[in-house]
């Protein structure tokens, strides 16, 4: 039984229980039954606008599970995206730092030839000859159409020829001649080359000569022609003979 209808029979109760009550009472019962009702429409009331209160409450929870589930879709997209940028960048970088890489080792590469080259230069100067002929040695064998390798053909002769290594330094020099035959150093390489010759075994006179003489011939007003031409001199000079030994004197007998 509600709660209201237990209030209705109240009155027909205390009616039928005698009427005991005096009219006062009744009265005031019935000043505290009115309250009584008017605290319950009140709660009723206060309960419907509850109830409405919790029910836009659910609502505006819906609406912020969904904005919250729009959020949580952005965040997601938004990391997708950053990820995305992230690859990117970072295939970007290692292009550049591919790129770099591959630069520096152009550079590298342009300047080795320069590198060997004076530092064996160098040893040259500083009569380092063991240094400068294995330095040229180097810069041949890995660049022999360099831009300097006329220069290194020639000190390499120089160096093997300081060390008296003759053959190895004629042939420097010949190389020289064969490969730069317009080379400013060719009448050094002619008149070295020929000095070479003349250091090894065997007759090589008369070739040195030739180069001796086409030195002198064809750079006349050159040191080199002048050092050739005193070159010249000296091997065709005739031998000297031997001095003859002064002839014995006899003492005359007594």
């Amino acid at each position: 039984m509600s709660f209201n209808k237990t209030l209705l029979l109240l009155p027909a109760c205390l009616f039928a229980a005698g009427c005991v009550a005096t009219q006062q009472d009744m009265l005031q019962m019935q000043s505290q039954m009115d309250d009584l009702n008017t605290s319950l429409t009140n709660m009723q009331k206060n309960q419907a606008e509850l109830a409405v209160k919790m029910e836009d409450l659910s609502g505006n929870l819906n609406a912020s599970s969904e904005s919250m589930k729009d959020i949580s879709g952005q965040m997601d997209r938004l990391t997708s995206r950053l990820d995305e940028i992230d690859n990117s960048m970072n295939k970007r970088v290692n292009a550049i730092g591919a790129t770099i890489r591959k630069q520096q080792e152009e550079v590298e590469t342009s300047l080795l030839p320069a590198k060997i080259y004076n530092e064996a230069y160098n040893a040259f100067l500083n009569n380092n000859f063991d240094g400068a002929a294995t330095g040229f040695k180097s810069y041949l064998s890995k660049f022999p159409a360099g831009e300097t390798a006329e220069g290194a053909y020639f000190y390499l002769g120089e160096s093997l020829y300081f060390k008296e290594h003759w053959q190895d330094a004629a042939l420097a020099y010949a190389n020289v001649l064969e490969k730069f035959p317009k080379s400013p150093r060719v009448p050094a390489a002619r008149l070295k080359y020929a000095m070479a010759l003349l250091k090894l075994p065997g007759d090589k006179k008369d070739e040195a000569l030739k180069y001796l003489r086409s030195v002198a011939k064809d750079f006349p007003n050159t040191q080199e022609a002048k050092t050739a031409k005193d070159y010249i001199a000296k091997l065709a000079a005739p031998a000297k003979a031997p001095a003859k030994a002064p002839a014995r004197t006899h003492a005359k007998k007594r």
